[in-house]
């Protein structure tokens, strides 16, 4: 008599214990579950945020400050990993802004993990200051220094940046990441611009390979660390020596005028690391007949062409001031990721949710503001998939808000012109 009474108590423990534990599951915002996953999914790769650039130069620290920094701590989570800045060792400007920045953003941004770092310069001057150089040589730095970024971070991967590379759109781990590859974007549409055209002269010097498209096209661009590391060697055992400045001056120093480190290192992995990446390239024209210019066994398919992204772009290539139309962006995305989270927000009255139709743009492949195209691709029968895609991505960060594991606060994004000010700087006024 008492075990069955033991029994039928256990029994109704064990059946609301069930009911209570579905009644929570169901009970979890999407977005948040999404976002759970998301934090599991990333567990096993870590990032590094890294940007290249002189303390000397004025037009360098405006554009950290008010291009890039301000929207860092606006839409790029500390959670996704910490941010990296290489500057010139032997400048003393360099170490006085680095020291500033460090205490500027260890007062006002704890949360974030910022790392000064201080490359040398090459022993050999003339690496970088050459007879018939197209480009002076503080720019020639920043180019050689780019084959060395796997140096400065010991993170799996690195979101590589340029100042002057705005984001617009809070960063999520899927704009990064697809089914546990490393997402890269290209285009062949600006095969054929002149500069573009220098470029893959030099990329074909490097490797021995035809450059596979254009990767100046979108930021960050996002690459494995020993992707660098083994381009490197590579170049090195090309050109049959241990001194990368020897090799260096065999593909730039060549007269062919014009190098895009980005698009050395992309052409590399596609030629020997393809399948660790998830190519989304744009091909203007017949693929058959772009494929004629790259050898048997590295074919562009079918599967590598995106006529429509299936991530949104993050970042553009731009200032960030009220005339730009990606800068634009910036307060819609903001106030549409308030509203989703439920929150009422002043400065967001004069937006409305049509207002996603504005960020249909950011699907372009080639995020140049300069070479914005319209009409963006999607058009037609794509514009319910984009519409759709944007919602998914704006509902997902709402709840990341909503549920604290997200900040979103346009302070923050303001508090960077404080920055510039006490570094004797002025940012040009941005779109509210």
């Amino acid at each position: 008599m008492i075990r069955r009474r033991i029994l039928s108590l256990l029994s109704i423990l064990v059946g609301t214990s069930l009911f209570l534990c579905w009644k929570i599951f169901l009970s979890y915002d999407h977005g948040t579950v999404l976002q759970v996953r998301q934090e599991n999914a990333r567990e096993d790769v870590s990032i590094s945020l890294l940007i290249r650039m002189s303390g000397e130069r004025e037009d360098h620290k405006i554009r950290f400050y008010c291009n890039m920094l301000k929207t860092v701590v606006l839409f790029w989570p500390p959670s996704l990993g910490k941010m990296v800045i290489v500057l010139d060792k032997e400048s003393e400007e360099d170490h006085r802004f680095g020291d500033q920045l460090s205490k500027q953003t260890r007062e006002h941004f704890p949360s974030y993990t910022f790392e000064i770092r201080y490359e040398p310069l090459p022993k050999d001057g003339t690496i970088l200051d050459f007879p018939g150089q197209r480009k002076p040589p503080g720019y020639n730095r920043q180019l050689w220094s780019s084959f060395f970024i796997d140096l400065y971070t010991n993170d799996d991967i690195v979101a590589w940046l340029d100042t002057d590379s705005p984001f617009l759109l809070p960063v999520t781990m899927p704009t990064i990441v697809t089914d546990g590859k490393v997402r890269i974007l290209g285009s062949s549409c600006t095969m054929d611009i002149k500069w573009v055209k220098s470029w893959a002269q030099t990329t074909e010097k490097a490797i021995g390979f035809p450059q596979l498209a254009d990767f100046m096209t979108y930021f960050p661009v996002y690459i494995y660390r020993d992707t660098f590391t083994r381009c490197r060697e590579y170049i090195l055992k090309r050109f049959n020596t241990d001194n990368f400045e020897v090799a260096f001056k065999k593909f730039y120093h060549t007269g062919t005028g014009f190098i895009s480190p980005v698009s050395v290192v992309i052409s590399y992995a596609w030629y020997f690391e393809k399948d660790r990446y998830s190519w989304n390239l744009e091909i203007c024209g017949d693929l058959n007949t772009y494929n004629n210019r790259l050898p048997e066994g590295h074919k562009i398919q079918p599967e590598h062409v995106k006529e429509v992204l299936t991530q949104p772009q993050t970042a553009y290539h731009g200032p960030l001031d009220t005339a730009d139309f990606y800068a634009k962006a910036i307060p819609i995305t903001y106030c549409l990721s308030q509203a989703a989270a439920g929150r009422k927000v002043a400065m967001c009255e004069k937006y409305s949710s049509s207002d996603i139709n504005y960020l249909l743009n950011i699907f372009n492949a080639d995020m140049h503001s300069f070479r914005r195209k319209d009409p963006h691709p999607c058009t037609g029968k794509n514009t319910k998939s984009c519409l759709d895609i944007l919602e998914r991505y704006i509902e997902k960060i709402g709840a990341e808000i909503r549920t604290n594991l997200r900040r979103l606060e346009w302070e923050d994004f303001e508090k960077v012109d404080t920055f510039a000010r006490e570094a004797g700087l002025t940012c040009p006024a941005h779109p509210v």
